[in-house]
């Protein structure tokens, strides 16, 4: 019995069960059909005779953390018996230790700038390694990675993103290239959630829920000379309708998520619903994955940096508040009102 099994009913069945599941992947098998995993199952030496009992113990295993399954749709034709296996897979997909060809391919090059990963790149990647099975495999882990969010899959499209392997960019970096200086946008101030510890990869878990939500805004790279999406390791632009004229920006600093909305047509937008849902996805996230996440709600002013001299809304008490960045006053109201929170004020 494994470790993380102390302190949990089990069944005599799944134990057994578990055991024989231990084996196959002790004996290389990495990857099984549910299928064939049901037949096992039912065998006399475990008799665990009903399907959906088959499920709920895969499912048990899976919360362990000694196998991969999902009972969902494109996901529970499969059972993955060894975790690592998926680890490396995904090390296919990320490391440079590359052939040559590979390499200077426009595919591996536009991952590498852009996150893209084209189907073909993952063949050749997955190639590296023949005896693993991970092209044989391929369709799974693609679906096991995006359920994961590992790969995330483009809104109303068949693109490919892997948010690790986006380009890192600053903020002041991508406005030079975001942002024409001839085009006036009404931008709300900043809506931070400040955090005590930010884990290295939840802000990816949030980019790929706003890529699943929104249209990727599109922006011209001015150093390639070429379009591309506005994606970046920290950072993303969406389009809020389809007249491109409202954005979302999303962005990750230390220890914080900042969200503004870039408005070409007017400014008296609220987005209360913006702040609500961020919110709540946020918590959401921290319990899947028993985290103790702990942050507080604080503001920048639209022009200002949102890594220093946020406020509070204990700051914001009186109409002005003084901008530390800009030394200047400015309405508290400017920066509460744009998500709704003015009520907190009175």
């Amino acid at each position: 019995m494994d470790m993380n099994d102390w302190g949990i009913d089990c069944p005599l069945k799944w134990l057994l069960f578990q055991q024989v599941l231990g084996t196959l992947k002790t004996n290389n098998i990495h990857i099984s059909t549910t299928k064939t995993l049901l037949e096992i199952a039912k065998h006399e030496d475990i008799g665990i005779n009903q399907d959906e009992e088959v499920k709920r113990c895969l499912q048990y295993c899976h919360n362990i953390g000694t196998i991969i399954y999902f009972n969902e749709e494109h996901l529970q034709r499969y059972v993955i018996l060894d975790p690592k296996w998926l680890v490396n897979a995904f090390r296919c997909l990320v490391s440079d230790k590359i052939e040559d060809m590979v390499r200077v391919s426009d595919d591996w090059q536009t991952l590498r700038e852009t996150g893209e990963l084209t189907d073909l790149l993952i063949s050749r990647l997955f190639q590296k390694e023949p005896t693993l099975g991970f092209f044989e495999n391929k369709r799974h882990l693609i679906e096991v990675m995006k359920r994961f969010d590992i790969i995330v899959s483009l809104r109303n499209s068949v693109a490919l993103y892997m948010p690790c392997m986006m380009k890192s960019y600053s903020f002041e970096e991508f406005g030079k290239q975001f942002v024409d200086g001839k085009k006036y946008y009404f931008r709300t101030s900043w809506l931070c959630l400040e955090f005590e510890f930010l884990p290295p990869a939840f802000f990816n878990h949030i980019l790929a829920w706003y890529i699943k939500q929104y249209d990727v805004s599109i922006i011209f790279d001015r150093g390639t000379r070429k379009e591309r999406k506005a994606l970046y390791r920290q950072i993303g632009v969406f389009n809020l309708d389809s007249s491109g004229c409202e954005q979302l920006v999303i962005c990750e600093g230390p220890n914080i998520i900042a969200l503004q909305v870039w408005n070409s047509q007017r400014s008296d937008q609220t987005y209360g619903y913006l702040k609500s849902s961020l919110v709540h996805f946020v918590v959401e996230l921290g319990d899947h994955y028993k985290l103790r996440i702990k942050f507080t709600i604080t503001f920048k002013c639209n022009e200002g940096d949102f890594t220093i001299h946020r406020k509070k809304m204990k700051d914001l008490l009186f109409k002005y508040y003084h901008c530390q960045e800009h030394e200047t006053d400015h309405s508290s109201g400017d920066l509460v009102i744009p998500w709704e929170m003015n009520e907190e004020l009175e």
